[in-house]
């Protein structure tokens, strides 16, 4: 099965519920809520819309790569871009996790934002050499235990055959979801992950013309 998703996970633990206030953070304050969807649904919509839920202590954004394009692909230094600044403000003591995957050219990133901070980035693909910012998570270090080094890149061996070996963007799942699973608890692409996928309710939103009905549900939630 072919990976196209892109995600921030944020760790919720005082139930924060106003997703009209993430929109706003995320530069999104025009959409309008559309209808009730799911995860497998969201994760890659291919209509630049956003989908909102909450699982296991954490908010999930779905946001088909309009955000984290920006800020995981210019992660060439610690500094937060305008979204994660304004994210970090609402959420300042919680982790914010982007997870951004594309089978097609096994490109994965991630980062970590933590108390407001970014402590972590990575970015790679079978196109593009790898960049990683900051200390590797334990996750991370789990994977990275079984590598060895080749002309200056990480390989891994097959375990079911000792002669081949595996590049560092082949295991695009392993490490995508692997960081994922920090927050949410699940693999996404293990039956583990079906629940989420499949039956927890999200919210999706949709560019609307001028914002109206945005102001009008703001006003409510005051």
């Amino acid at each position: 099965m072919g990976w196209k998703t892109s995600l921030i996970i944020i760790e919720n633990p005082n139930n924060f519920d106003n997703e009209i206030a993430i929109l706003e953070a995320i530069g999104k304050s025009n959409f309008q809520f559309q209808k009730e969807t799911t995860l497998s649904q969201g994760m890659y919509p291919g209509d630049k819309s956003i989908s909102i839920g909450k699982y296991n202590g954490n908010i999930i954004i779905c946001e088909d790569y309009q955000i984290t394009t920006k800020t995981l692909e210019n992660s060439d230094d610690f500094n937060l871009t305008i979204e994660e600044q304004k994210l970090s403000k609402l959420f300042p003591t919680s982790e914010i996790i982007q997870v951004a995957c594309h089978s097609v050219v096994n490109y994965h990133a991630y980062s970590l934002i933590k108390n407001g901070e970014k402590i972590r980035a990575k970015v790679i693909s079978s196109e593009t050499p790898l960049i990683e910012l900051g200390k590797r998570m334990i996750e991370e270090e789990k994977i990275y235990s079984k590598s060895y080094q080749k002309n200056g890149a990480n390989f891994w061996k097959d375990e079911t055959d000792p002669d081949e070996e595996y590049t560092e963007d082949q295991l695009m799942e392993d490490f995508a979801f692997g960081i994922a699973k920090r927050r949410l608890g699940v693999f996404l692409d293990q039956l583990e992950g079906e629940k989420l996928l499949d039956e927890v309710p999200f919210n999706k939103y949709i560019k609307g013309k001028n914002g109206f009905f945005q102001k009008i549900l703001k006003s409510f939630s005051k």
